[in-house]
């Protein structure tokens, strides 16, 4: 008989009490529901009686104010004594009250009431089941325990809630305390699924933050409803004429407060910064190019600023409407490499102008307009030049860099120098990796403005550890909720960092209008002005070059590359000193069949070579290729084995190839035609 207790009646006997128990917190959490319910059938028989009669609706209204803040009042009254729950208990009776009188009055079936009793009070209702869940049980000296059901639920025990928790419209914070020793922010990170699952909320709606100094403390997010499913419309440039030294507004964050990004650098104190970088990333879809065009506006509408787009893969398919009011642009690879080739001398200028006029970094107050007005057609004081012209912030925003940034050995020395010399540069790219950005410039670029990707590891690349570990996860939206983002980035508090943010519901109408209040057109790209609603004019094809090692190709012209006169054969070398015994090396067959240049071609070149190595290597029969395959000539002469590597993993995001289970190998697609690479 004990082996059948031990064995069989003790777990069932447990089983059934674990069922008692998870039934008794059930029905625990119906009243919030149950009276949310209610409210909506008996304001409707309240407005049957009431509102529909028109000598007994002043009455009727007048009486159900009176009696919901008899209510309000009494609730505070006579509530818990704990601010926390007073302040809980009488928001809920009044936002109830205000609710039931207003539905008495126009109908309960009205917009936005209905509305407002489908979202709110699901809302409402389940504060109360969070705060029962969190709060759990008062010992004998009226300290809370680690017995709540929540944490006994999740696998963490003994954690209680220090103080009181706090409790807004649509969200809830407490303040942990963690068993010492046992438990630390970690382990209740890990725990956000298991959280999320217990209380029936979205994944990324719970959040976890460590405290700083102590390793036993952590803070608790939870945000039970997406207020950012409707888009917030643009509310206009957030300061037209103003510096750029005030923070660019770039949307609205769950909470409803601005998103608010810094591109100089300020000594503050209440807020000090250093001037950043900026990586801007998200998957085809995700919204990152309209978040772009906000920003740009942003820029474009402030009186200190310069502002350079780059975009050698989409011309002006993103940026067409802004280009007249741009003070620089690159719209092919060939002129975006000689854009950034030219930038290293123009940060040293600047950075030289700073120093001599007795500044570590850029200010506001040297802006050319302000300069101006302090100079007043006298000589500057700091260079004795009566044409000193002061010097503005500059912004260098490159639009799918990763071809561009990945073959620059410049970006390398232009992200550590550009920041001191008043310039930010922005790198915005689909899907940042090791292999398109290298960790020198990954470790200059400060900010990180992300938006949805396909996976979380994409992401794991550029936002950092602290914020992804609190909740962070925008592969949770993919490319379905375009708009949707996260900011990391100075200034920023870090519990804010890991907050969802959508940018703002805006037509490139609206936003060119609100550029031309105020900025001038660039005289250089007046021509390419084009009247609202009408589509820019189209811009020439990215020019493609065909690699001749016996011809040199010009990039600054369309019709050099093909009119330049071959140039001489190079002398060919004597066969002095040379043994006429020795075995000669077996060939490639394939080299043999390409002529690689004798001079390093440029990248573009590098890249037509490629290919035609690759298609000469499927006409003769091969199904996969890596970079093995490719001929040693071609390691010599034009680009590394690297090199080779990132761009067929770059050629397989573009469809040209196929990766395979073998990491390295590529598949050739079905079709016989060529892909853009």
């Amino acid at each position: 008989m004990s082996r059948i207790n031990s064995g069989t009646v003790f777990p069932m006997a447990s089983s059934l009490q674990e069922a008692r128990g998870l039934r008794d917190r059930l029905v625990g959490m119906l009243p919030p529901w149950l009276c949310t319910a209610s409210l909506w059938p008996v304001s409707a028989l309240s407005h049957e009686m009431w509102g529909t009669n028109a000598a007994a609706l002043p009455w009727a209204a007048a009486g159900l104010t009176l009696a919901g803040t008899a209510l309000t009042a009494a609730t505070a009254r006579v509530s818990s004594p704990r601010p926390a729950i007073r302040a809980h208990s009488t928001a809920t009776v009044g936002i109830a009250s205000t609710w039931f009188t207003a539905a008495t009055i126009v109908g309960p079936a009205s917009h936005p009431l209905l509305d407002l009793w489908l979202m709110g009070g699901a809302a409402v209702a389940l504060t109360w089941n969070l705060r029962s869940l969190l709060k759990g049980k008062d010992n004998n000296d009226g300290e809370k325990t680690g017995d709540g059901a929540l944490w006994g639920a999740v696998r963490l025990a003994g954690t209680k809630v220090r103080g009181e928790i706090t409790v807004a419209p649509n969200k809830v914070e407490a303040e942990l305390q963690l068993p010492p020793g046992k438990l630390v922010a970690a382990d209740v990170q890990g725990a956000k699924g298991r959280i999320a699952s217990a209380l029936s909320v979205p994944a990324n709606a719970v959040r976890i933050a460590e405290d700083p100094e102590h390793a036993d403390r952590a803070k608790l997010t939870i945000v039970p409803r997406d207020v950012l499913k409707t888009a917030t419309h643009w509310p206009g440039p957030s300061a037209p004429g103003g510096s750029i030294s005030a923070p660019l507004v770039l949307g609205l964050y769950e909470d409803g407060e601005l998103i608010l990004l810094w591109l100089p650098g300020s000594k503050d104190p209440t807020n000090p910064r250093n001037a950043t970088h900026m990586i801007a990333m998200g998957m085809n879809g995700s919204g990152k190019s309209h978040g772009a065009k906000c920003a740009w506006t942003e820029i474009l509408t402030r009186r200190d600023t310069r502002l350079t787009v780059v975009d050698p893969a989409k011309g002006r398919q993103t940026v067409g409407r802004f280009a007249p009011y741009l003070d620089g642009m690159a719209l092919d690879l060939a002129s975006a490499e000689a854009l950034v080739d030219g930038l290293l001398p123009k940060v040293t200028e600047r950075a030289s102008w700073l120093g001599d006029h007795g500044y570590d970094q850029w200010v506001e107050e040297v802006g050319t307009s302000v300069w101006a007005e302090r100079l007043a057609g006298g000589p500057c004081d700091k260079c004795g030049s009566a044409d000193c012209a002061g010097l503005d912030y500059e912004v260098i925003w490159i639009e799918e860099a990763a071809q561009l940034v990945r073959d620059s050995d410049t970006m390398i020395d232009l992200s550590q120098q550009a920041r001191s010399a008043g310039m930010s540069i922005v790198i915005s790219l689909q899907r940042p990796s090791h292999r398109n950005i290298t960790t020198d410039v990954r470790a200059q670029l400060g900010a990180v403005w992300c938006f949805g990707v396909k996976e979380l590891r994409d992401a794991q690349f550029a936002l950092s550890d602290e914020v992804i570990d609190a909740g962070a996860n925008p592969a949770a939206w993919k490319n379905q909720k375009p708009g949707y983002c996260y900011l990391e980035a100075p200034g920023i508090d870090v519990d804010r960092q890991a907050m969802p943010a959508r940018t703002w519901s805006v037509t490139d109408d609206e936003l060119i209008a609100a550029i031309a209040a105020v900025r001038p057109v660039n005289p250089h790209n007046a021509e390419l002005i084009a009247a609202p609603g009408e589509a820019p004019m189209p811009t020439d094809p990215p020019r493609r070059f065909t690699v001749d090692p016996f011809r040199e190709v010009s990039l600054t012209s369309k019709e050099d590359a093909g009119t330049r006169e071959p140039r001489e054969n190079p002398e060919p070398d004597t066969d002095q000193g040379v043994d006429p015994d020795t075995e000669l090396p077996e060939l490639d067959p394939l080299a043999l069949a390409i002529e690689f240049p004798e001079t390093k071609p440029t990248a573009a070149e590098a890249r037509a070579l490629l290919r035609d190595i690759l298609d000469r290597l499927r006409t003769e029969g091969a199904t996969e290729v890596g970079p093995k395959d490719i001929p040693d000539d071609y390691y010599a002469s034009t680009r590394s084995r690297p090199w080779v590597s990132a761009e067929m993993s770059r050629m397989a995001d573009n469809g040209a190839l196929i990766e395979t289970s073998t990491q390295g190998r590529y598949r050739f697609p079905p079709t016989t035609e060529r892909h853009a690479a």
